[in-house]
């Protein structure tokens, strides 16, 4: 276990698709990687929040957006390993707290209050502009094969194709506001967590979708087990996650709830795996073999805000209420993560 403060809230965290770098954005404006064991801070403490970051697909690529309605733009130097701020966008008065890279190539995908910007890397400027209309967007997800976007906002989600921008895109209605959404890792499924205590289930191309009910709260995250042949949809709502997992010989999706003792903040299933973790106000990451056993409790000195898996499972990053940054790694062949 790897061990390290930032001054406020960490809210942010993802790891490059090589594995070889964490990012790291703080309510306090701090900007760090995270490589071959040191801290690099790119940005120290500022007035202003970063609130969403990611990596580009090749990695090579950096974003981050946040309060003071700027999107920064990094990219790793030539010969080097160091990344240079090679362009930063400014908004105006937004808030900044959703952005997506595309899986298959160089577009990224921000929010603008109710607008949607596709910035493109190959010209570095916004190639598109995609208006929601109804509300602010809340979520952004590409689906796998990077061809289609979704977004979540007050009436459900709109998806729209990459192949033709103009289109009108679909929608998925929900009765309120759809608060996150998640493709299933073969993209057949498109999830959408919602303000009314319920979910949205839909199954790309083979409408209507399903409607999951009797949620104690708003669904604020829906995420996907990676294995496709027989996909988990991990849901959290106040305390609690549930399981959802289709069920051949029934035709429907039946469920079942895993239990924190507080508010749960974050949720991530372990890439190509069905190892779920769940981080919580109670200063605990539990770890659910196949979204249903608990495995492992590792414990932190406050509540946790973000988890993310790295690509290969051998490392799980979170991030704390309190700025505190915590490193697992998954020394004991698949049974368990070290603290020591």
């Amino acid at each position: 276990m790897d061990k390290r403060g930032f001054d406020e809230y960490i809210r942010g965290l993802a790891w490059s698709s090589l594995g070889d770098r964490l990012a790291i954005i703080s309510a306090g404006g701090e900007l760090a990687l995270w490589q071959k064991e040191y801290i690099d801070f790119l940005q120290l403490e500022s007035n202003y929040s970063w609130d969403c970051v990611g990596f580009s697909a090749d990695g090579q690529w950096l974003a981050i957006g946040g309060q003071e309605g700027k999107i920064q733009i990094w990219r790793l130097a030539e010969h080097s390993q160091n990344f240079e701020l090679i362009a930063t966008l400014d908004v105006g008065a937004a808030w900044i707290d959703s952005l997506a890279w595309n899986p298959q190539s160089n577009l990224l995908a921000f929010v603008v209050n109710r607008k949607i910007k596709i910035w493109d890397a190959n010209t570095q400027k916004i190639s598109i502009s995609l208006n929601f209309k109804a509300s602010s967007v809340f979520s952004l997800a590409w689906n796998p094969q990077g061809d289609l976007l979704a977004a979540s906002g007050h009436g459900g989600v709109k998806v729209w194709d990459k192949s033709d921008w103009g289109q009108e895109p679909y929608q998925l209605e929900v009765p309120g506001a759809s608060l996150d959404c998640a493709w299933s890792s073969d993209g057949k499924y498109l999830a959408s967590g919602n303000l009314d205590r319920t979910i949205s289930l839909l199954h790309w191309d083979n409408p209507p979708p399903w409607l999951m009910q009797g949620f104690p709260g708003k669904v604020s995250q829906v995420t996907w087990s990676y294995q496709e042949s027989r996909p988990l949809l991990a849901a959290s709502c106040q305390e609690g996650i549930t399981i959802w997992q289709f069920e051949h010989q029934s035709n429907n999706w039946q469920s079942h709830i895993l239990q924190h003792q507080k508010i749960v903040q974050a949720i991530a299933f372990s890439p190509n795996s069905s190892l779920l973790a769940s981080a919580g106000d109670d200063g605990q990451i539990q770890i659910w073999q196949q979204g249903k056993n608990l495995m492992q409790t590792l414990q932190g000195n406050s509540g946790f805000s973000c988890l993310a898996w790295h690509p290969t499972g051998k490392y799980l990053a979170a991030g704390a209420q309190d700025g505190e940054l915590t490193i697992w790694q998954d020394a004991l062949a698949g049974k368990g993560f070290s603290s020591s």
